[in-house]
């Protein structure tokens, strides 16, 4: 199976990513990134993109919960 496009972002510097997945957490040689689920996001530290995935599994959490009790 093929990576689709939205599924890998590359920058004029060569760095890639391979956005499909869970989100985890990636070291580069320019910083941290949140990856994953077809995002990327740059974080300050490993720990910033930690917490960044558990608010975004706790948020998804308060979503699935209310559709449930609508």
């Amino acid at each position: 199976m093929g990576l689709q496009a939205m599924d890998r972002m590359e920058f004029s510097d060569g760095v890639s990513f391979n956005m499909d997945g869970p989100l985890r957490v990636e070291r580069r040689r320019d910083g941290y990134y949140v990856v994953g689920q077809g995002m990327l996001c740059a974080v300050d530290s490993a720990i910033d993109g930690y917490k960044w995935i558990r608010e975004m599994k706790e948020q998804e959490a308060e979503h699935a919960a209310k559709r449930v009790t609508k």
